[in-house]
C-alpha cells in the first residue's frame, strides 16, 4: 500500500485559539460521538432500550470520545434490527440477550419482551460501570472516554421467575435494571417488558377469592373447613372443604372466569397474557376436620391432599389452556412432602414457603436442615418447584422488625442449594427498605443470585462496599463481619418472626463496638451528605437494637437480695408486665394489669372461660422451650392451685440452652417469656413463677372472677 505523507501548517494564533473553543464548546454541550438506533417499527419496550442507552451513555461520556476496537463513530443498533437480522442474531429464548459488536456496529438484542432490556442494561452495568441500587439512588462514573474492546457477551437468567416484593409502590424500573421480571405488586408497564406474572385474582392465598366465605358461606357452608364443630372460610380463619363433593366443579368454573378476565387485561395493557394462576390455601394455619378430609390427610398427608384438588382443577383447565401453569402452596402445616405416591402434576407449581429458616445462619447447617430436606423432597414430588423466601425479620413486639442478622454471607449458598434441587423460581417477602438490616446490599445480592446463582459473591460485595460507601467502605464491612463471627460463635437463631430475645447474641461489648466502628466510618466520609446518609442506614438496625436490649437487660438484672420463696443467692427476676420481656400471644383473653396485691405491679391477666376444654383451666401448664432446637424442656402441669393468693410454681433444677429459649406459661403456650441475659444460657437455675388463681374455676365456691394472674418468673441459683 502507499504512504501518502501530509504536511499542515500550524495555524495562526488566532485561528488555533477559535479551534480549542469550538472543541471545549462540543463537550460542553454534550456532543455525541455515537449513535443509538433501534428497529424501523420498534415495540414499546425497545422504545425504553434505545432510550436508557442513549441516556446513561451520554451521563457516561460527557461528550468524550467512545470507541469499539478502536473504532469511533460507533452505532449501537438496539432490538430487532438489520443489523441483527443480517447478521443471524435471532431466534432468542426468552429474556436471553447478546451484546455483540461488528467493527463500530454493535447489536443489543434479545428474545421476548426483556431480552434487549437486559443487553442495555448489562453493557451499562458490564461495560460502562453503572449501577442501580435502588429507586432513584444509581451511580454512574465521571465522565471520560470509553474505550472498548470488541464485544462479544451473552446470556439468559437462570431461575425464570425472579420476583422481590419490596413495598406497594416500588419502582418497576429498579426491578427491571437488576433483571428482576416481576416487581411484587407495582406492575411492570409495557415499555419495560411486562412481567412474567400471575394471572388474576392474585398470585396465592387465593382461595377465599374464588369462593369467598362472606359471600357463601350461609347457602353453601359444605364448601368450607370444618373446625371445631363449626363450618369455618375466609382469608384469615379457615380453608375449603377439599373433599365436598362438586366444589372441583364450582373452582373450575370461576377458574375458567378469571382466565378469561387475565387475558383480556393483558391484552388491553398491551403485555403478554399471564402465565400462571394460582390456586392456594388461605392464609391460615386451620385445616378441615371432617371425616372425609382427615382420612385423606391421614392417607396422604395435608400436602397430598391439597395436590391431589389442585391436579384436578389442572387437569381440566389443560383442555382448553395447555399452556397455563397452576400453582399452590406449600406453607405451614402442608409443608411437608405428600405420601402415597402424589405428586404434583406437570402444569402445577408448588411453592414451598420457606417459614423455618434460621435467618442467621446457612442452608447446609444443622439449624435449617429441615428446610434442606424438604426441599430435596419435593424436587422428587414436583417438576415446578419455586420457592416462596423471607429474607426480613418481622416484627412480634413492635421492634424486631429492623434489627440486625448476618444473612448476606449466605444468600449465594442458598441460591446454588436451589438451583441444584430444581427449583425454578422465587417470590422474596423483603420489604421495608426503609429500616431492613442492610436492605441495598441483601437486595443487589439477592439479584444477581437469581440470574446466576453460580457466580463468585466476593467480587460483587467488593464492588458495592467500594462504590456504595466510598472511604468508609472498610470500617462497614468490618461491621458486618463482626456480626457474622458473633452469629456464628454464639450460634445466633433469628427466625422471621422474632421476639427481642433472638437478639440477645449480641452483647453490651459488641454494641459498644459497632458503635466504635461506625463512629470511625462516619468521621472517614464527613462532608459528603450521601455518603453520610448511607453510613448512617449501614448503623440503622444496630442503633435500633441497642437501646431496648440495654433496657431490657437493665429490667432483668442479677438481684442479689433475699426475696421471700426465691433464694438467698443472686437471682434473675423476669417481670411479666414489662412488654419488651413477656409476650403476650392471645391478646382477646389475655392483657396486663395492676394487682394491689404485689404492690400496684403490672402484672399478665389471662381471662378463663369456665369450660372442661378451655386452654386456660386446669392444669396449669409452664415449661421451657428451646426454640432454636425445637426441644421442650421440663414441662410441668399443676392439676390444682397451692391456694389463693399469689404461690410460687416451680420446674426445678433446670439446665437453660445454649441459645434462644423461651419460657411459656398456659396449655396454649399464649404467655411467653423469651429474653434472658447471655451470661445465663448454659447454666443451671430453679425455674420459677408467682402465679395467682381467681374464681370459682379454680377454687368452688368463689365468687371471683375467673382469671390467672403471672406477675414474675424467676431463675434462681440452686
Amino acid at each position: 500500500m502507499k504512504r501518502v505523507y501530509c504536511r499542515f501548517a500550524l495555524p495562526e494564533p488566532c485561528v488555533l485559539a477559535v479551534m480549542l473553543f469550538a472543541v471545549v464548546f462540543s463537550s460542553m454541550a454534550g456532543e455525541r460521538h455515537f449513535k443509538v438506533e433501534g428497529p424501523t417499527n420498534p415495540k414499546a419496550w425497545e422504545k425504553t432500550a434505545v432510550e436508557e442507552l442513549d441516556h446513561y451513555l451520554g451521563l457516561c461520556l460527557g461528550g468524550n470520545r467512545l470507541t469499539v476496537d478502536g473504532q469511533d463513530g460507533v452505532v449501537f443498533h438496539v432490538g430487532d434490527t438489520e443489523l441483527a437480522k443480517k447478521n443471524g442474531l435471532v431466534g432468542f429464548q426468552d429474556e436471553e440477550w447478546c451484546v455483540k459488536s461488528f467493527g463500530r456496529d454493535v447489536a443489543l438484542v434479545g428474545g421476548g419482551t426483556r431480552g434487549t432490556l437486559y443487553a442495555v442494561y448489562h453493557f451499562l452495568e458490564d461495560e460502562c460501570g453503572v449501577r442501580w441500587w435502588m429507586d432513584g439512588d444509581e451511580d454512574v462514573p465521571p465522565a471520560g472516554p470509553l474505550n472498548f474492546k470488541a464485544l462479544d457477551r451473552s446470556g439468559k437468567p437462570f431461575f425464570i421467575c425472579r420476583n422481590i416484593w419490596r413495598f406497594k409502590t416500588s419502582d418497576p424500573r429498579t426491578a427491571v435494571r437488576n433483571r428482576l421480571n416481576d416487581n411484587g405488586d407495582s406492575l411492570i408497564p409495557p415499555e419495560l417488558g411486562g412481567a412474567f406474572t400471575y394471572g388474576p385474582p392474585s398470585h396465592a392465598h387465593t382461595w377465599d377469592m374464588y369462593l369467598p366465605f362472606g359471600k357463601h358461606g350461609k347457602e353453601h357452608p359444605e364448601w368450607y373447613s370444618l373446625v371445631g364443630g363449626k363450618r369455618i372460610g375466609g382469608h384469615w380463619d379457615g380453608q375449603l372443604c377439599l373433599t365436598c363433593p362438586g366444589l372441583v366443579d364450582e373452582f373450575s368454573r370461576r377458574l375458567e372466569d378469571f382466565i378469561a378476565k387475565g387475558e383480556v387485561d393483558a391484552a388491553a395493557r398491551g403485555v403478554p397474557a399471564p402465565r400462571i394462576y394460582d390456586i392456594s390455601m388461605n392464609d391460615s394455619r386451620s385445616y378441615c376436620q371432617c371425616a372425609n378430609c382427615a382420612a385423606a390427610t391421614k392417607k396422604y398427608g395435608h400436602s397430598g391432599l391439597q395436590v391431589k384438588f389442585v391436579n384436578a382443577i389442572a387437569e381440566r383447565a389443560a383442555v382448553k389452556h395447555p399452556d397455563l401453569f397452576f400453582s399452590m402452596l406449600a406453607y405451614y402445616y402442608s409443608e411437608e412432602v405428600p405420601s402415597e405416591g402424589v405428586r404434583a402434576a406437570d402444569n402445577v407449581i408448588v411453592r414451598f414457603c420457606n417459614t423455618r429458616q434460621n435467618l442467621a445462619a446457612g442452608i447446609f447447617d444443622k439449624d435449617n436442615r429441615s428446610i434442606h430436606d424438604l426441599v430435596k423432597g419435593w424436587n422428587k414430588f414436583a417438576k415446578n418447584l419455586f420457592v416462596w423466601d423471607y429474607c426480613i425479620t418481622y416484627e412480634t413486639d413492635d421492634k424486631g422488625m429492623g434489627c440486625p442478622f448476618p444473612s448476606e454471607p449466605y444468600i449465594f449458598e442458598k441460591f446454588r442449594f436451589y438451583a441444584d434441587n430444581g427449583v425454578t423460581g422465587f417470590f422474596l417477602e423483603h420489604e421495608h427498605p426503609e429500616c431492613a438490616d442492610m436492605y441495598e446490599l441483601k437486595y443487589r445480592l439477592e439479584c444477581k443470585a437469581m440470574e446466576d446463582p453460580y457466580q463468585d459473591p466476593k467480587p460483587l460485595v467488593a464492588d458495592f462496599m467500594s462504590r456504595y460507601y466510598g472511604a468508609a467502605a472498610g470500617k462497614v464491612l468490618e461491621a458486618r463481619s463482626l456480626l457474622a463471627r458473633r452469629g456464628r460463635e454464639r450460634k445466633a437463631f433469628v427466625p422471621w418472626f422474632p421476639t427481642m430475645g433472638e437478639f440477645n447474641f449480641l452483647t453490651d461489648g459488641d454494641l459498644a463496638e459497632f458503635e466504635r466502628i461506625f463512629g470511625e466510618a462516619s468521621t472517614l466520609v464527613k462532608g459528603d451528605e450521601k455518603l453520610e446518609r448511607r453510613v448512617e442506614r449501614a448503623y440503622g438496625s444496630v442503633r435500633r437494637l441497642a437501646p431496648y436490649l440495654a433496657d431490657i437487660r437493665r429490667k432483668i438484672g442479677a438481684k442479689h437480695h433475699p426475696k421471700k420463696g426465691v433464694s438467698d443467692k443472686p437471682f434473675y427476676e423476669i417481670r411479666c408486665g414489662e412488654k419488651e420481656i413477656c409476650s403476650i400471644l392471645d391478646s382477646a383473653n389475655i392483657d396486663r394489669v395492676e394487682d394491689s396485691d404485689i404492690g400496684g405491679e403490672t402484672v399478665v391477666r389471662v381471662k378463663v372461660t369456665p369450660t372442661p376444654d378451655s386452654y386456660y383451666t386446669m392444669p396449669f401448664l409452664m415449661g421451657i422451650y428451646n426454640s432454636a432446637d425445637k426441644i421442650d424442656i421440663a414441662p410441668r402441669q399443676w392439676a390444682r392451685p397451692h391456694g389463693t393468693g399469689y404461690h410460687w410454681y416451680s420446674l426445678g433444677r433446670v439446665t437453660l440452652p445454649e441459645r434462644n429459649f423461651c419460657l411459656y406459661l398456659t396449655r396454649k403456650w399464649t404467655v411467653q417469656l423469651p429474653f434472658s441475659l447471655p451470661e445465663m444460657n448454659g447454666k443451671t437455675f430453679e425455674a420459677k413463677a408467682l402465679v395467682k388463681f381467681m374464681g370459682p374455676t379454680f377454687f368452688e365456691g368463689s365468687t371471683e372472677p375467673n382469671e390467672i394472674r403471672i406477675a414474675s418468673v424467676v431463675y434462681a441459683e440452686p
